[in-house]
């Protein structure tokens, strides 16, 4: 990674991923008490010596990741004997490409560089940072459009939250097709999906940018409940003393267009995922949903033309007891459109 000069720090922005090493000049066989600040927390200050002429600070990204990852955009500030400077950290986990700078003022956070399927019903949020006014451009149909105003429901001083289900574009007599998202530099645009399919599992998860998306999964959702059983004779009769159930679903992504399949693999990389359940745009779950642990997943994507990429994965739940009931939806294992199926 290229190197910085300590000066040079003063009033930028870089992201965790893509922090520089920083160099700081000195006196050989002379030491410098170096300090490192995040938010007003000290988390260094040693004696470093130089050499070759210089104090080099490497890794710094790791060393802050932790600390930004609280609040996605963290003030931290270095100082050597007279020598200071302050700046701002972004938390990522993903090698953006581009200036830092570019990317805050143009960029939602998030992965996803191309359109997202939707459909009614379905909570959808975006990120960004700054404090930008947000408004939605909805196409119907027949071939109108029509501008809203979209408030933030979320965020801080440093970023912004928006909700854009697309239950809030909705005119009656008319059938929405898709809608663009803009905010300052910011686009994204979402397009239809008229079957609504019914989906399971909803996940959230937490993304390489550190916040919540929502993936909606429309393929095949099996589970395959496991029990460990642990069998001895008590009083002359064999019994189960101890039961270990581990509940495994297997699901299926559905088939996605080439920016979602690319998007998709930032679920598998999370280290915070939840099964949520969303009714008219809402989640339901009484405690924000359950916690599970993806244990496999085949995300293997090709550029042959008549490709249609869709992924599985295995997960389970992250709590140790695995025996569930779903009290908002008793009754239903998986999804509305299967439980109700023969009905």
């Amino acid at each position: 990674m290229d190197s910085i000069s300590i000066t040079s720090l003063n009033g930028r922005k870089f992201f965790t991923s893509g922090m520089p090493d920083v160099e700081i000049a000195g006196i050989d066989g002379t030491s410098q008490l170096v300090t490192i600040t995040c938010d007003g927390e000290q988390l260094l200050q040693e004696h470093l010596w130089p050499v070759s002429g210089f104090i080099t600070l490497s890794e710094l990204g790791e060393l802050l990741e932790p600390y930004v990852r609280k609040q996605l955009v963290s003030s931290v500030s270095i100082s050597a004997g007279e020598t200071s400077a302050s700046f701002q950290v972004l938390y990522a986990i993903v090698d953006v490409g581009i200036d830092s700078e570019e990317f805050y003022e143009s960029y939602f956070l998030s992965i996803l560089m191309g359109t997202k399927v939707t459909a009614t019903g379905r909570r959808e949020l975006l990120w960004y940072y700054g404090d930008d006014a947000a408004t939605v451009t909805a196409e119907y149909s027949d071939g109108s459009t029509a501008q809203y105003d979209v408030d933030a429901i979320g965020g801080s001083d440093t970023y912004t939250c928006i909700n854009v289900c697309p239950d809030q574009f909705i005119v009656a007599g008319k059938q929405l097709v898709a809608y663009t998202v803009m905010a300052g530099k910011r686009r994204q645009r979402f397009e239809m999906d008229m079957q609504q399919p019914d989906c399971a599992p909803i996940l959230e998860f937490y993304n390489s940018f550190g916040v919540w998306e929502y993936i909606y999964c429309t393929g095949t959702h099996q589970v395959s409940p496991d029990y460990k059983r642990s069998s001895a004779r008590i009083g002359g009769l064999l019994k189960n003393y101890r039961i270990e159930e581990t509940r495994i679903f297997k699901a299926d992504t559905g088939i996605l267009n080439t920016a979602m399949a690319n998007w998709a693999d930032d679920l598998f990389r999370s280290v915070q995922v939840y099964v949520v359940n969303v009714i008219d745009g809402e989640v339901t779950d009484r405690d924000g949903g359950k916690e599970v642990v993806i244990t496999d997943s085949k995300s293997e994507n090709k550029n042959d033309y008549d490709y249609m990429p869709r992924f599985t994965f295995s997960y389970q739940y992250a709590q140790r007891i695995h025996n569930v009931l779903q009290m908002d939806r008793v009754g239903r294992i998986f999804d509305n459109t299967f439980d109700h199926t023969f009905n």
